[in-house]
């Protein structure tokens, strides 16, 4: 198998439970979950599961978008007490 269908298949064995922990996608990939929901969403984006039923590949964008979201979030949080960290 190669490292994309290794990334469709883990997102379509874990989507019941929101794509998988972030130590499960590091031990099964070497990746952030940042990095590799980054990667999933691209192969959504350029059609690399059009074989698969449009309410899966849906699920999977969405769980996509959310991680990606969270990991945002997570990121502006870390950077905004960084800043006031230092600021004092």
């Amino acid at each position: 198998m190669d490292r994309e269908t290794d990334i469709i298949d883990f997102a379509r064995r874990w989507r019941h439970w929101g794509g998988g922990s972030e130590s499960d996608i590091f031990v099964e990939f070497g990746l952030t979950s940042r990095e590799y929901f980054e990667r999933l969403e691209a192969l959504v984006n350029r059609g690399a599961l059009a074989n698969q039923p449009v309410e899966i590949r849906q699920e999977i964008r969405d769980i996509c978008r959310a991680r990606l979201a969270s990991a945002h979030r997570r990121t502006t949080m870390i950077d905004g007490a960084c800043a006031r960290d230092h600021a004092g």
